[in-house]
This record gives C-alpha cells, sequence and structure tokens, in this order.
C-alpha cells in the first residue's frame, strides 16, 4: 500500500507506473468492472485489447499494473467498485474525496438503517463441495451473522438427497444477519459441484460482495 496515494493517483494518471509490478488480479478486477459496467469501457485505462475496437493510446502494456476510471460527477456504483476492488485484495483511492480504501477495510455487514437496501434479489452460482462451509462464513461476516459449530453441525449432511435438476431437490438455509439472507444449495448428480442461489434483500455493495466472492471460490 502506498503511503501517498494522492502523489501516486497523479503519476498513473500520466501513466506512469514506475514501481508498480504486474499482477494477475489487477487483469481478473478489470475483467469483472467490465463484465459489471459494461459501459467503463469508454472511461477505463490504461489502454488493452479487451478494449475492442477502440484504437490504442499511450502505453499498451500496464493492463496488469493498475485500473483507472474516469467517473461522471453522482456515478452511482462508485462505493460498489471500491469493494469489488477489495474482494480482489486491491487498494482503491477516490481523487476526488482523497479516500484510500485498502483491502478488506470496507465495512463488512450492511447496518439495519440502511436506506439503499434493494428489492429481493437473488444470486446464482456454483462452488465445489468442499467450499461450501468457507462460503457460508464469509457472506456471514458480510451480515454480520455468527456462524459457528452450530450451523455446521447443522448442515451436516444435507447435500446428500438434494439434486440440483429437480425444483423439490434443493436444500434452503437461513442466515440471520442483517439483513437475512436464504441460501439454497443443491448437488449436481454424480459430481462435486455445488448449485449455490443467495436471496435476500441486498444492496449493490452487498450483491456485489457475494457475486464476487461466488467467482473466486
Amino acid at each position: 500500500m502506498t503511503t501517498n496515494p494522492h502523489r501516486l493517483a497523479a503519476r498513473l494518471a500520466d501513466e506512469d507506473a514506475d514501481g508498480l509490478v504486474p499482477d494477475e488480479q489487477v487483469l481478473t478486477f478489470r475483467a469483472e468492472l467490465l463484465r459489471r459496467w459494461p459501459d467503463l469501457a469508454d472511461v477505463i485505462a490504461p489502454w488493452h485489447h479487451d478494449l475492442g475496437w477502440r484504437r490504442p493510446w499511450g502505453p499498451t502494456d500496464l493492463a496488469d499494473r493498475f485500473v483507472a476510471v474516469s467517473l461522471s460527477y453522482g456515478w452511482n456504483d462508485t462505493n460498489a467498485l471500491a469493494a469489488l476492488a477489495s474482494a480482489y485484495g486491491l487498494d482503491s483511492y477516490d481523487p476526488q474525496s482523497e479516500q484510500l480504501a485498502p483491502p478488506r477495510s470496507l465495512p463488512q455487514t450492511v447496518g439495519p438503517d440502511r436506506d439503499d437496501m434493494d428489492e429481493v434479489v437473488r444470486i446464482e452460482g456454483w462452488v465445489a463441495e468442499h467450499h461450501v462451509v468457507q462460503l457460508l462464513r464469509q457472506i456471514s461476516v458480510y451480515i454480520g451473522y455468527g456462524y459457528d459449530d452450530l450451523d455446521e453441525a447443522a448442515l451436516t449432511g444435507v447435500l446428500d438427497d438434494t439434486n440440483d435438476e429437480s425444483a423439490d431437490g434443493w436444500f434452503e438455509y437461513p442466515l440471520a444477519g442483517t439483513p437475512t439472507l436464504t441460501i439454497r444449495f443443491a448437488q449436481a448428480p454424480g459430481s462435486t459441484v455445488v448449485s449455490v442461489r443467495v436471496e435476500g434483500a441486498m444492496n449493490l455493495i452487498l450483491a456485489t460482495r457475494v457475486e464476487t466472492l461466488l467467482d473466486l471460490l
């Protein structure tokens, strides 16, 4: 983490990346950024071949060192960008607010007095069977739920009779945090892959964290 993020941001605005080492996580974060917000392709730097028809400008070998986006005032998802960067172990810096957010430094829970809750949404994905507990523990951290040995005991063997090809073949388990989320699991027949559905009143930041977690596990 830099001790002078403002100076570094000014250097990167000129695409001076001296001292930054290549990091595959930067490219992975960039790809996820453009997947979630395709319109950012018009305001992202440095240039990379993922920008398709857009003509190269400046150096073309810096995309694995940093990501910069020039956002319009009032862009709604600024906090979600920081949450996504944190999930990939990256610092994020907002030069307007002069706020540096190191990885994992963002609040992990969504408080009950937040007024930015969305309608109930469902996020779908899959994890390997041996990552199910890790998934539940991390989501519990996000929502402030005290996942413990009693939860693991309650979940022992529940996947045995599930089938993700059957509408009634899913097992559901509530995580009573803020907000309460319902996690549904079902195993693919003859496989160690577990399909997952996460449902609840999630705001964009929490939904981004859950989606990213499913992508990473």
